[in-house]
């Protein structure tokens, strides 16, 4: 009989058992690829936010945690714009409301300038983009319209307001199409912050080989201005990229799903532990035989771990498929939309085998050892 055929027999001689390892394998993978994948889609949809806007740098009020807790007097904007290498800045107030039309759980909307190139970023679909003399207009990403039901001409409630749909827009990521734009100085009123924006974003002049340089000037130039008094103003300036990192949200995320898949990994591995050692101690008798017929000891544990493998190779092929499934149709639901991406990253499938291949050898790696190191003359007359 062939080393693979074996192997395959061993497997199929407890198939119940089998199946309910290769089962709790596949839980633990289709956890860790859905969460990881979702901090991943996270990350992303915020990184092609930014680079569809050419956006090179991030002004927020220093010692925040929560950036929109950030609160930054509008008129500093006219400051940063007179910086070297800037080549524009975009004020923006962001804030999370809840529509009575949806059950999203928080809708993000942008208070823009009608001067602001972050207009440029988004593609109007029907309808015309704000103009400075629109209060009380608001536009709506695609996603986001096409979940309220709402036109071009329609009214919708914001926060006790009523407000105008000037247009649909689509976006460069799914935070885009599942928002609202709204005039700056509406948001501002509304959210009882007059004069005040949440954030200022700067499109850097430089060219690609000097623009890290540049950055980096100005990021020093931004958190040293002072105003009248002589004090700090209390600017913090990071690139993009850190930006991103830093972001609350995202780091929560990231930890959550990788506490979460440890703690996954770690039933995993269990359960692989516990069905190959009694493989191991069922078939000692079998061992016996194998070693006194002239197998060697790396022969019976590479035996013993390629049943493991196989066996978290099935769990990961049905625990990817699980997780993309999970993702799509948490995807479409609405509340979520915002938040899940339904593509995958390669990456992440890549790493949801490389730790079935981890719980195959945690799992494995000591019956493998013990059955190997079994006496022939000792495992003959185990009964």
């Amino acid at each position: 009989m062939r080393f693979g055929s074996f192997i395959i027999k061993n497997l199929l001689r407890r198939r119940f058992r089998s199946m309910l390892t290769a089962l709790g394998v596949a839980i633990a993978i289709a956890a860790v690829v859905a969460l990881l994948g979702l901090a991943s889609g996270l990350r992303r949809s915020a990184a092609e936010r930014f680079e569809s806007r050419g956006i090179d740098l991030v002004v927020l009020r220093a010692g925040i945690a929560q950036r929109l807790n950030s609160s930054l007097n509008q008129a500093i904007g006219g400051r940063l714009a007179q910086l070297k290498h800037v080549k524009g800045v975009a004020a923006c107030l962001t804030d999370m409301v809840s529509f009575d039309e949806t059950s999203y759980i928080g809708v993000p909307v942008h208070g823009w300038p009608a001067d602001s190139f972050a207009y440029s970023s988004i593609h109007v679909t029907d309808g015309r983009q704000l103009r400075e003399t629109d209060s009380g207009k608001v536009m709506l990403g695609a996603r986001l319209a096409r979940d309220l039901g709402k036109k071009v001409g329609q009214t919708l409630q914001i926060e006790g307001s009523s407000f105008e749909v000037a247009a649909v827009y689509e976006g460069a990521s799914m935070f885009d199409n599942s928002s609202a734009i709204v005039p700056l100085a509406d948001l501002q009123r509304l959210m009882d912050r007059p004069e005040q924006v949440t954030e200022f974003q700067i499109a850097v002049t430089s060219a690609a080989e000097q623009r890290k340089a540049a950055i980096e000037e100005m990021c020093h130039e931004i958190e040293s201005l002072r105003g009248a008094n002589g004090k700090l103003l209390g600017l913090a300036a990071l690139p993009t990229e850190e930006f991103i990192n830093k972001n609350t949200e995202i780091k929560l995320t990231d930890a959550m799903a990788w506490m979460t898949s440890a703690i996954a990994l770690m039933i995993g591995s269990v359960g692989m532990l516990n069905t190959m050692v009694m493989s191991v101690l069922e078939r000692t008798q079998e061992i016996g035989i194998l070693r006194a017929i002239g197998w060697r000891q790396g022969r019976i544990v590479w035996m013993v771990l390629c049943e493991a493998f196989l066996l978290s190779l099935i769990g990961a092929i049905m625990g990817v498929v699980f997780a993309i499934a999970l993702t799509q149709s948490l995807a479409s639901f609405s509340p979520l939309q915002s938040y899940v991406r339904s593509d995958m990253s390669p990456l992440i499938i890549t790493s949801g085998f490389a730790m079935a291949a981890l719980v195959a050898l945690v799992g494995g790696a000591y019956p493998a050892i013990r059955g190997a190191r079994l006496p022939p003359t000792e495992a003959l007359r185990y009964e």
